[in-house]
């Protein structure tokens, strides 16, 4: 349940220790270069262990079908590439081509998160009618993860037309599958109790 608010609170703490960083127009990656980027890289390598003790107990009290199984590797992918991201940050600007091998192996990192963060509530969704704990999320899931592609496909557009407010669209793109993490732990806490 923490993995959303610590997302959003050191990215907010980050962004005000960045004199001039524009929240509708710049990304969250372009704060871990820099002055003060120890609190962006902590945040990302922060959230994504808890994305992963999320996921831990997702895999041991979630008894839904093959697909939902595959949703959990995909979401287990997405919280190895958050940690990663952290730990090699961008170069500032955070340029699509080039630039130091952090550079490149953030935009590589980043590319796979994205993708992963956006697909993996449907892929659990889909299963989610073979447990009867999970079986009343199976809607949300799916829901949520068809949202999360059709942003996810909306911000790679607009990295690639270099949209003006690239930023805010990153925040839409990436509040359905946080959300959806933060439902479903609080869901798995009242489960494990």
């Amino acid at each position: 349940m923490a993995a959303p608010l610590v997302m959003i609170n050191l990215w907010a703490l980050a962004s005000i220790l960045r004199p001039g960083y524009n929240q509708l127009a710049q990304t969250g990656s372009e704060l871990g270069t820099g002055r003060y980027s120890i609190v962006m890289n902590a945040n990302f390598v922060a959230t994504g262990v808890l994305i992963l003790i999320f996921w831990v107990g997702l895999l041991t009290n979630m008894h839904a079908g093959k697909w939902s199984k595959f949703g959990l590797v995909i979401l287990a992918i997405a919280a190895v590439g958050e940690v990663a991201t952290g730990i090699f940050p961008c170069d500032p600007g955070c340029p699509l081509n080039g630039g130091s091998l952090s550079q490149m192996i953030h935009t590589e990192i980043a590319v796979a998160f994205f993708c992963a963060i956006a697909v993996f509530p449907a892929f659990i969704g889909i299963g989610l009618n073979q447990d009867q704990h999970w079986a009343s999320y199976r809607s949300y899931s799916i829901v949520t993860g068809v949202l999360s592609i059709g942003l996810f496909i909306a911000f790679s557009v607009a990295i690639l037309t270099s949209f003006q407010y690239l930023g805010l669209l990153q925040r839409f793109f990436l509040a359905a599958p946080f959300q959806w993490i933060g439902i479903m732990a609080s869901r798995l806490l009242y489960f494990t109790k």
